[in-house]
């Protein structure tokens, strides 16, 4: 349901929106909250209702973790934890990464519960690995938790509560190989049963991108549904994508261009510790990107976001296709910001990948991606057969049947919050306080243009450069809408992204330009002036001196 008006500003660390059950979004209402989150400082962590997964172990998460715990005799037990996925490749790869990260992963413990022979084969879902770590790998666990998005779904794992007592385990450890407490002869119960597969809704999804993503270039080939991979999360996707190339024998002549979300990078520099990095994405780096192409520099993959948050940059795309088709390279496109409907993309892409946690579903209470092999890829076969062949089923059915009846309405929303998203740039820019607004009007225009569609707009997303950080702290406490770490809703909601970075991503984040005082918008679909007016009062009230 669309807000009439714009909220209030909710308590620290309470749901966005409120009492929405399994939101993805807290409530981070000042600079010092996103800058303690950022940091993960105690005092912060401890007052967090909720939090985006792959940030935080949900309620129904730790819940089940608990009682794996329990039931492996391990409540109370210090010094252990444990994590659960849903597939058995994600196990192998967390204990890779703890392994590489800490030390011996003997310490590391795999455990398999599942449901006997006895019980319907209808409970698949209930099939859960936990893994059982020593508490000072921690960090380890939970970067590969955060980095993978492998982790099991809140919804997901509430409903593996439900049938948790008739599973059995499996282990190595035979002290972790146990039976489960409650046997349907005994208990005359019906184990827990999906009330859906998700297989209607999961290829309505796949006809519904495969569709939207038609080109208005004729020499473009329209993908197929069967073309169109979905994962349990954007980040899910590009680890996917990210493999397959692995897989496929690149190793390296990896390259990124412009800048990209900070867990992506993460992500690719671990797999490619050589990795070539361009962060601006400007016209002058790509003059240097031809000419070090021209000078003999290999390149087999380059990694470009469409257009970037929060700069809203977009490059030069026919260019980059030129040099790909000339020098052999794949070209690999995150358009989330961007979106289906604005954008057309997929000309330029060999795959396209999109968090569809964000506009495309935009009530912020479920995760979700997908990845699309274009067809007229040189490398379509290649790309094609092998994300075929490590496919993991992952994306719970709860979660499918939410997402399909969010995105029910994607395309209204879509030109509702470019229509919105326009008006409200334009008015911000000619602010005195405003040094400058990053929107694709105002940034990289005639690149954006050509990738436009016809009947595509601009985007929901822009960012507010103030003239100093006093300012853009003032306006990022003040303003009275919801404030939190995403983008892609319904409502309106504001993000300080400068205040996002780790002392680690510091330097990333000023080698690409962004500044401190940059305040994110996610433009929504309340009432254009409501949102005028509420912006511009507290803009009003920021630059206000005592």
């Amino acid at each position: 349901m669309i807000p009439p008006c714009l909220p209030q500003t909710v308590p620290l660390g309470e749901a966005i929106p409120p009492n929405s059950p399994y939101t993805i979004l807290c409530s981070l209402p000042t600079m010092k909250s996103m800058n303690a989150l950022a940091a993960g400082e105690g005092w912060l962590i401890s007052q967090l209702k909720t939090q985006y997964p792959r940030f935080y172990f949900t309620k129904e998460v730790r819940e089940l973790s608990e009682r794996i715990l329990k039931r492996l005799g391990l409540d109370g037990a210090d010094g252990v934890a444990c994590l659960v996925f849903r597939s058995l490749p994600s196990v192998s790869r967390c204990l890779k990464a703890i392994q590489e990260a800490s030390g011996p992963g003997d310490a590391v413990i795999p455990v398999q519960f599942s449901q006997p022979e006895s019980l319907s084969c209808e409970a698949f879902w209930l099939d859960i690995h936990a893994i059982i770590y020593p508490v000072q790998y921690f960090g380890a666990a939970f970067t590969y938790w955060v980095n993978s998005g492998d982790g099991i779904s809140a919804r997901h794992a509430a409903f593996c509560l439900t049938g948790f007592d008739y599973l059995q385990s499996n282990s190595s450890n035979p002290a972790f190989c146990t039976a489960g407490p409650k046997t349907l002869a005994l208990e005359g119960e019906q184990i827990p049963v999906l009330r859906a597969s998700g297989m209607f809704e999961r290829d309505c999804i796949k006809h519904d991108i495969a569709t939207l993503l038609q080109s208005e270039d004729h020499d473009q080939p329209p993908p197929s549904p069967n073309d169109v991979f979905l994962y349990p999360g954007g980040m899910s996707a590009i680890n996917a994508v990210a493999r397959t190339l692995g897989d496929l024998g690149i190793n390296s002549g990896v390259f990124t261009f412009g800048w990209l979300y900070t867990e992506t990078v993460k992500i690719l520099e671990h797999r490619w510790p050589d990795i070539t990095i361009y962060r601006k994405g400007g016209d002058e780096e790509l003059d240097r990107l031809e000419a070090s192409l021209k000078s003999g520099a290999q390149i087999t993959a380059l990694w470009v976001d469409v257009p970037s948050n929060p700069m809203l940059i977009t490059p030069d795309m026919p260019r980059l296709r030129r040099l790909a088709n000339e020098h052999g390279f794949l070209i690999l496109i995150d358009g989330t910001v961007g979106t289906f409907v604005n954008v057309d993309l997929l000309p330029y892409a060999d795959v396209l990948m999109s968090s569809l946690t964000k506009m495309y579903s935009g009530y912020a209470n479920v995760l979700a991606g997908s990845a699309v092999v274009n067809p007229r890829s040189p490398y379509y076969e290649k790309l094609h057969r092998q994300l075929t062949v490590s496919y993991e089923d992952t994306l719970f059915p709860g979660d499918i049947a939410v997402l399909h009846d969010n995105s029910r309405d994607f395309v209204h929303r879509v030109q509702v919050t470019n229509n919105n998203a326009k008006i409200v740039a334009t008015k911000l820019a000619a602010h005195s306080a405003v040094e400058r607004v990053n929107f694709p009007t105002m940034t990289t225009v005639p690149h954006y243009e050509r990738i436009r569609r016809r009947d595509g707009g601009y985007g929901h997303l822009l960012s507010i450069i103030f003239r100093d950080n006093e300012t853009a702290a003032r306006f990022y406490d003040g303003v009275d809408i919801f404030k939190g770490g995403s983008f892609g809703t319904v409502f309106t909601l504001s993000t300080p992204f400068a205040q996002l970075a780790t002392d680690e991503d510091r330097g990333r984040f000023e080698e690409a330009g962004i500044p401190s005082h940059i305040v994110r918008i996610s433009i929504g679909m309340e009432d254009v002036d409501t949102i005028l007016d509420t912006l511009f009062e507290a803009i009003e009230m920021a630059t206000m001196r005592d």
